[in-house]
């Protein structure tokens, strides 16, 4: 049997009342040759009953109920049951446009590329769209690239990029388990250690859902979450030269820093995550002058009160 053109994985946790939205747009993509491999983490809202129908509609469909174990452990089934000639994933709660797989797949087939990346929409309630468009200081520059990574000015998800399954194999790259949030981050960034080629599609594809005042890890970051983060801004530091890469993973330590302001989380486990790395000299050295980064210094004197300055302030952050 030949290989599907991309594989789609979808984790669902309980996402019932967005789930049609997001299959419907998978089933009637313009490229046809595609394989859905949706993985039910253990959904008890009536989901895992929905990807069963909708395999029973669609033979490209095939589903995997799983105890919950968290998304990464979810997107892990989904990628060891890939076939297709690319990866990527869409998660249950957003959509993508009809015609994504297939400009996309012919972009990275044109350019003979291991991976592409896309731009994404930020989809509020309230109807309003805004397009987050990634930044390349250089597409050829390997260095670049992982500098732009690490700053986010390159959008850090997998959803917005097709991977060449074959490398994924061969560079053993696999999610973490336990790593939830930033598990997309960290998958990009053991790709990043090889030898691929990037290419760029600069159009918008994928509609994410932007839900303020959710539970998600992204709105109401947690101590769990903050130790997550704070794994993976620690395999940065062990895995990207530091002297190359200095400023950017100092304003990776200090994205972590103020995650965890907003987190509730006590002063004793606000230390935990090396506040020292953010020492007054790196401050002046790299320039990065903001009230964020006056928070974080505020928080070396007086952790409680930098998070009630955090909460008079929260709207000039939170959009």
């Amino acid at each position: 049997m030949t290989k599907p053109k991309v594989t789609i994985s979808v984790p669902v946790y309980n996402t019932k009342q967005y789930l049609t939205t997001c299959l419907d747009s998978l089933i009637n993509q313009t490229l046809k040759d595609i394989e859905i491999i949706i993985v039910d983490d253990g959904s008890t809202d009536g989901s895992g009953e929905i990807c069963d129908e909708y395999a029973k509609k669609d033979n490209r469909i095939k589903v995997f109920h799983k105890e919950n174990g968290g998304l990464a452990s979810a997107r892990q089934v989904g990628l060891d049951n890939t076939t297709g000639e690319y990866y990527t994933v869409c998660d249950s709660d957003d959509w993508v446009e009809l015609d994504m797989y297939e400009k996309l797949y012919s972009k990275i087939i044109e350019n003979d590329s291991d991976m592409i990346i896309c731009d994404i929409f930020y989809n509020y309630p309230d109807g309003i769209q805004k397009i987050l468009s990634n930044s390349f200081t250089c597409i050829n520059s390997k260095i670049n690239i992982i500098k732009d990574a690490i700053t986010r000015k390159i959008l850090p998800t997998t959803f917005n990029k097709l991977y060449k399954t074959s490398l994924l194999r061969e560079y053993n790259i696999n999610y973490e388990s336990g790593i939830n949030q930033g598990e997309d981050k960290l998958f990009f960034y053991k790709q990043l250690l090889n030898s691929i080629s990037i290419c760029y599609m600069p159009q918008a594809l994928y509609h994410y859902r932007r839900i303020l005042n959710g539970s998600s890890y992204t709105n109401s970051p947690t101590l769990k979450s903050v130790k997550q983060i704070n794994y993976i801004v620690d395999w940065e530091i062990k895995n990207f030269d530091n002297v190359i890469y200095g400023k950017e993973l100092f304003i990776s330590k200090l994205n972590l820093a103020f995650t965890a302001i907003r987190a509730n989380i006590s002063n004793e486990e606000y230390n935990k995550i090396n506040i020292k790395y953010l020492s007054l000299d790196k401050f002046i050295r790299y320039k990065i002058l903001s009230l964020k980064t006056f928070l974080i210094l505020l928080s070396k004197i007086s952790y409680p009160f930098s998070k009630f300055i955090y909460k008079k302030t929260y709207k000039i952050f939170y959009k």
